[in-house]
């Protein structure tokens, strides 16, 4: 009976029954619903209505815990969607080296399409750095053969010629194609067979170079040297005149190599007077130095290029020389040819400035004086000099000199 009382004590204490709406309330003494529970709830077991088409009612609350019930396809319609979109991100403050960029949100326009203004939440998928690169591996199997291709187009080719020995040009322009064979005329011949040949009386003056033709191209019989001649019949021979080989004068005058220095016109006491290969005149000691002579200057140096030999007739001009005689200087060792020739190859001596300057040569001792002059009649030589080749004497002499 004690426990009785006690529960029904607890009970009433707990439980409130409002009088004027017939609502109970449990832990609240004012009651606003047929059942207000301040508190929780605990259902210990419910039928399961998930796979029964009766059970179409849900339980729903509001904010202050009034729970109340809606069908479940009310509810179905009420749903939003949540949408997904990704977007390829570039390398950048976000991802470093480039990625995804996730939006989401809920469809609340229902247009199946994450607008700008549903997305609520974004974030990056980032690629990851590049990786060290790897080992090399190992070759793999070679692969079978590919299919053969199709033929190709059939090209231009080459033309038939016209002739043996013809040859293909290409064209001036790009792409240089290759032109109708052509047939090779002028100097040179091509064969069927590529031979090569001079075409007949190709060869003319105008295509040979001076000096270009040698002695030994010279198809000739006998000796070729410095004392024979070449004759019109294609021989070789030695001029007639003597046991010596002497076409003029006491002589002839060579060196220790058998060079022809020239023609002996005239001895003394210890030079030669000679006429070289090519006829000029000039005289050669027998120590091998050719023998000055005095000589007028326009300068004080006596090294000018206007130059007078002095002809020793006390100032008298038209005092007479050949024409191929040659002046030597001793200080430049040079050969100067004589000025004022007449038609006859004879030189006419000038006057010799009186401002000029004399210049004595010592034949005995090859040395010379510059001193002041008084003019006078002389030869003028040219202010060029005469080649030793020009002259026809050898370049060097080697002693001893022979006359023979």
């Amino acid at each position: 009976m004690k426990k009785t009382l006690l529960f029904v004590a607890i009970l009433a204490s707990v439980v409130t029954i409002s009088a004027q709406s017939g609502n109970v309330g449990i832990n609240t003494q004012q009651p606003t619903e047929t059942l207000d529970v301040n508190g929780t709830l605990r259902v210990r077991s419910l039928t399961d209505g998930s796979s029964s088409s009766t059970y179409d009612q849900v339980l729903v609350m509001k904010t202050d815990g009034t729970i109340g019930k809606a069908s479940r396809s009310s509810l179905g319609s009420s749903t939003l969607n949540a949408l997904v979109k990704t977007t390829i991100e570039s390398a950048g403050i976000h991802c470093s080296t480039g990625g995804l960029k996730v939006e989401s949100g809920q469809d609340t326009n229902a247009n199946g399409v994450l607008d700008a203004s549903e997305v609520t939440s974004t974030n990056y998928v980032c690629n990851g750095m590049q990786g060290v690169q790897g080992i090399q591996g190992p070759p793999g199997p070679q692969g079978a053969t590919g299919a053969t291709g199709a033929t190709g187009a059939t090209g231009v080719g080459l033309t038939n010629g016209t002739a043996g020995g013809q040859v293909y040009l290409t064209s001036s322009v790009s792409p240089y194609s290759p032109q109708a064979p052509q047939t090779a005329t002028g100097d040179v011949l091509i064969s069927s067979t590529a031979v090569t040949t001079i075409a007949n009386n190709a060869i003319t003056t105008a295509k040979v170079a001076d000096n270009a033709i040698t002695l030994a191209k010279i198809s000739a019989t006998g000796t070729k040297d410095n004392t024979t001649y070449l004759r019109g019949d294609g021989t070789w021979a030695t001029p007639s005149g003597g046991g010596s080989s002497v076409s003029e004068g006491l002589g002839r005058l060579v060196d220790a190599n058998n060079q022809l220095i020239g023609y002996v016109q005239s001895i003394g006491t210890n030079n030669y007077v000679i006429k070289t290969s090519n006829g000029y005149i000039t005289t050669i000691s027998i120590d091998g130095s050719f023998i000055g002579a005095q000589t007028y200057y326009n300068d004080s140096s006596c090294n000018g290029i206007t130059k007078y030999i002095n002809s020793g007739g006390a100032g008298t001009v038209g005092y007479i020389r050949s024409g191929k005689y040659l002046y030597y200087e001793p200080t430049t060792g040079k050969f100067f040819k004589l000025k004022n020739i007449n038609s006859n190859g004879i030189a006419i001596s000038v006057t010799i400035p009186s401002s000029s300057y004399i210049y004595n040569f010592n034949s005995s001792t090859n040395v010379g004086t510059c001193t002041t002059g008084s003019g006078g009649a002389g030869w003028q030589v040219e202010e060029t000099e005469t080649t030793r080749a020009t002259i026809g004497l050898p370049a060097t002499i080697t002693l001893p000199l022979t006359l023979q």
